[in-house]
């Protein structure tokens, strides 16, 4: 233990005397035992006084004792105070109880009990539980007195006696708590021999834990009631069982103290070496004759009074973070004890020292400057520093061993920074080729912490690379869970050609990109890859084949066709598959299981693609479940067919006969390749394809869009696709457009028959053509010609002019025509001229009935009402039309006959609708242009007054 290290953790100072009125002080008194607490230093001395010294050392004291005061305890949780004291020279010692909180009328505490002791022996030491209910007793003689009573309420107060083994002075005692309550608290007592716990629930039974004692002053309690004996050769700690751990101190101890959690010792130094405790046993023996000189001291530490009063050496240990905190030496020392923070050395020529601690700030700067790194690091622990400033004093540790070239203790140090020091800051330490090994330590523990970043994965991979370590990189890859960026493993792995590694990772973490990447541009196992896509889920096969279906398809055209059927109709995961098999990694076996492809369907076969038949498909492909919840969309992977047509078409095929699809881009691209003339393709092939195309165009079922359709069809100049389009969409001048352009006269007159009901022009178009055409086309005219007559599209003036383009037209050609045309126009004005007369001559008789009726009297000869036929009687009403009514059969109405009123109203209706109609340009010249006969149109419209 002589190695740990010496500090001046605390700062000393002589306490200044502080005189009373009438001249006492604190120097001045003739102290026999201290104590301390509720924020005051108690005293005893040799007058019987009981001082309480105050924070600014003033005193105030009351007469306890005739003679002297020996001992004095503070109880913790109450404020009472119990003293061991003599009333009478040679008397036994009396043990008295103080209530510090209630006074009497002179102002002094007052005594709730005073027992006097049985035996007059000299009392070496005391303790008392704190609720009062056991008192101990320690005498010279080796006797122990109990006192178990209730001090407030008994009235007589027995006391038990019991005996230490060889009769040896009874030098310290304590109760030592236990967890159990039904075992009660153990009594721990220390003679000059011996070392014997007393239970005192189990009618103090007695238990020797040590055949080695401790001398006067020698033993204190902890401030968690551990039993700490101070001898020459060590300082030992217990418990109920016996000797706990020690500390090799050496050298003679005379008083101790706990404070805080350090144990001040005070010994002596006679030869004034280096070491602690070093001197001889003082006058021969520590006899307890002494004690009989000079009772007191405080519980449990007598003054001891020595002949030689040389270096008195006072040290201040750490045992916790193993450091002396303070050493000094001391002419003389009688007591000491501890208050408000500080240790009061009390010696015997009246002086007081005041020991006060340095803050913890202080005692970190002091260690820096001694770069006595190790123990700051472990005082800041004891402080409960928090977590950041522990981490700067690691660090500081570390950049001091790394400064001198220390390397594994400078990354021993920044291992304990993770989480708090920036992690550059240490991997800019270790960038160099010949520190790697360290810095592959830190990273690590980056990794194994969950700090560690995608670059510090990259860096510690590389690292084992470049290590060539390839049982860490087996380790690291195989063993962790989840402490590192997967994705920057798997680059790593693959860019430094572990590719079976890199496929380890993708295939535990389920990164399936990756896994199919290095089977498909790094290892090439093109069938491999597909073999996996199929084990995944639908979402994840759908996504792996339009990112690698291009490059799959130019391998392997039949198999990843055969899987994007299944995906886009009736897709089913096959069983798991594993990416290894089992490999062995130096040492580290990955057991997996064997590949599954004998699992995984020949897909060719299951399809039976082949180019003679492909109605196999259909058939091979009819015991798809039905019920499937997810497909894909057959139209996204036609790109991937780029370089492989016929495939395509064959995938195409089967989408189309599932006929599940509602997307017009299947069906148009279908359409494309049976139009796409290929060079390798025979003519039989040609014609197969074309068939094909003509029977895919006129199905019903068929769902492409037509006016795309009609593009390809006219790109590839397919006549029968063109023409059938044409008719399905009703473009017929477009039909006769297209016979035009290539002269196909019976085609074009076939058209004209076929679509002239719909379209009567088609005719009219016709005879345009076969006008302007230089070649001899009369017959065809003279049909056209039949057909417009037929039809009366247009005037005869219209035709001639129309014919008289074309100079090999001959009169003959039109001669039936305009014969025809003109007994039809002399016919058609003789009816007209007839229809003209009559309606002249009706309407002269509507004028002279309307002058008769403006100009003579109307004789009115009916004799029944039209409405009873009953006779007519005055009141009656005639009107013009000759129809005669009783006034009381026309009730309100008498301007109108009820029986021609119908008519009349019908007339009334039909003025009012021309009228409005006059007013409708619109319908006027929409009629006008769509009129075969726009005269007539004009007459109609004139008539109902449009032009008024």
């Amino acid at each position: 233990m002589n190695n740990w290290k010496r500090f001046t953790f605390f700062d000393i100072e002589t306490v200044k005397q502080v005189e009373k009125e009438d001249g006492s002080s604190l120097q001045k008194l003739s102290i026999t035992c201290t104590t301390s607490g509720r924020g005051s230093l108690i005293i005893g001395d040799a007058e019987g006084f009981i001082n309480f010294v105050d924070r600014e050392f003033g005193i105030s004291s009351f007469q306890a004792y005739q003679q002297s005061v020996s001992l004095i305890y503070q109880l913790k949780e109450r404020n009472f105070l119990s003293s061991i004291g003599h009333d009478d020279i040679g008397g036994a010692a009396i043990l008295k109880i103080w209530n510090l909180d209630k006074t009497d009328k002179n102002e002094q505490p007052i005594c709730v009990r005073a027992i006097k002791l049985e035996k007059s022996v000299t009392v070496t030491c005391f303790t008392l539980l704190e609720d009062l209910s056991q008192i101990i007793v320690g005498l010279a003689n080796g006797e122990i007195i109990i006192i178990r009573a209730d001090i407030f309420r008994d009235k007589v107060i027995k006391q038990k006696i019991i005996k230490a083994p060889n009769d040896s002075p009874i030098t310290g005692l304590g109760f030592f708590p236990t967890k159990n309550q039904q075992q009660g608290a153990v009594l721990f007592v220390v003679t000059t021999t011996h070392v014997i716990t007393y239970h005192t629930a189990h009618k103090d039974q007695e238990t020797i834990i040590d055949d080695e004692g401790g001398d006067i002053g020698s033993f204190l309690m902890s401030d968690d009631g551990s039993p700490i004996i101070a001898r020459s050769d060590a300082i030992y700690f217990y418990n109920v069982d016996g000797r706990g751990p020690c500390f090799g101190f050496t050298g003679v101890k005379t008083k101790v103290l706990w404070f805080r959690s350090y144990l001040v010792v005070i010994g002596y130094d006679t030869n004034n070496t280096n070491a602690l405790f070093p001197g001889a046993v003082i006058g021969g023996q520590n006899s307890i004759g002494g004690l009989n000189s000079q009772p007191g001291g405080s519980i449990g530490s007598p003054s001891v009074m020595v002949q030689n009063t040389k270096n008195n050496v006072l040290n201040i240990y750490d045992l916790k973070n193993k450091y002396i905190g303070f050493t000094e030496k001391f002419d003389t020392v009688s007591h000491i004890c501890s208050e408000w923070g500080s240790i009061f050395i009390f010696g015997a020529d009246g002086k007081v020292f005041q020991l006060e601690e340095k803050d913890t700030q202080t005692k970190l700067e002091t260690l820096f400057k001694k770069h006595s790194y190790q123990v700051a690091i472990d005082l800041a622990k004891s402080q409960h520093y928090d977590n950041s400033a522990i981490a700067d004093v690691y660090r500081e540790y570390g950049d001091r061993l790394y400064a001198k070239g220390d390397y594994d203790g400078a990354i021993t140090q920044y291992l304990c920074t993770i989480g708090q020091l920036e992690p550059s800051y240490v991997i800019r330490k270790f960038l160099d080729a010949q520190r790697i090994h360290n810095l592959t330590s830190y990273i690590q523990a980056l990794h194994e912490k969950n700090l560690a970043t995608a670059n510090h994965t990259t860096l510690l991979l590389n690292c084992y690379t470049k290590l060539k370590d390839v049982k860490k990189l087996d380790h690291f890859i195989m063993t962790d869970n989840g402490t590192f960026d997967v994705e920057t493993a798997i680059k790593v792995c693959r860019q430094g050609g572990y590719f079976d590694r890199a496929l380890f990772l993708a295939s535990k973490h389920s990164r399936h990109d990756w896994y199919l990447k290095i089977l498909l541009e790094d290892l090439n196992e093109y069938r491999k890859a597909l073999d996996y896509i199929q084990t995944l889920d639908w979402e994840e096969a759908d996504k792996n084949l339009k990112k690698y279906g291009k490059q799959l398809v130019s391998e392997i055209p039949e198999e990843t066709t055969g899987v994007l059927m299944k995906l886009c109709t009736n897709y089913q995961p096959v069983q798991a598959f594993d990416s290894l098999t089992a490999l062995n990694l130096n040492g580290l076996t990955i057991n997996n299981q064997q590949q599954q492809s004998t699992n995984v369907t020949n897909i060719g076969q299951n399809n039976n693609i082949n180019n003679s038949n492909n109605n196999n498909l259909n058939n091979n492909n009819n015991n798809i479940n039905i019920g499937f919840k997810q497909k894909s969309a057959p139209e996204e992977f036609i790109h991937i067919f780029v370089s492989q047509a016929d495939w395509l078409v064959k995938f195409l095929e089967y989408m189309v006969q599932q006929g599940n699809n509602e997307s017009s881009l299947i069906y148009n691209t279908l359409l494309e390749l049976y139009l796409r003339d290929d060079a390798n393709q025979s003519d039989e092939d040609r014609a197969k394809r074309k068939e094909k195309a003509y029977e895919f165009l006129t199905n019903p079922k068929s769902k492409f869009d037509q006016d795309h359709a009609l593009i390809l069809v006219q790109v590839h100049n397919w006549k029968k696709g063109v023409l059938y389009l044409y008719e399905k969409l009703e473009l017929f001048n477009e039909i006769i457009e297209y016979h035009m352009e290539n002269n196909d006269y019976d085609g074009l007159i076939k058209a004209c028959k076929r679509y002239g009901v719909k379209d009567p022009n088609l005719w009219v178009r016709a005879l345009s053509f076969f006008s302007t055409n230089k070649q001899d086309c009369q017959d065809e005219i003279i049909e056209v010609l039949t057909n417009i007559d037929k039809e009366n599209l247009i005037p005869p003036l219209l035709v001639i002019q129309i014919l008289s383009q074309n100079k090999n037209t001959t009169l003959a050609v039109i001669k039936d025509y305009i014969s025809r045309r003109l007994s039809q126009e002399t016919q058609q004005i003789d009816k007209d001229y007839t229809q003209i007369r009559q309606y002249a001559d009706e309407t002269e008789k509507m004028r002279h009935e309307i002058n008769e009726l403006r100009t003579n009297s109307k004789i009115f000869q009916q004799t029944k009402c039209i409405a009873c036929s009953l006779a007519l009687d005055l009141p009656s009403v005639h009107f013009l039309c000759q129809h005669s009514f009783h006034q009381r059969c026309l009730g309100e109405n008498e301007r109108e006959c009820p029986s021609c009123a119908g008519a009349n109203k019908r007339i009334q209706e039909i003025k009012r609708s021309q009228a409005d109609s006059a007013n409708q340009h619109d319908q006027f010249f929409k009629l006008l242009r769509s009129s075969p006969d726009g005269f007539t149109t004009v007459s109609e419209y004139f008539g109902r007054g449009i032009l008024n």
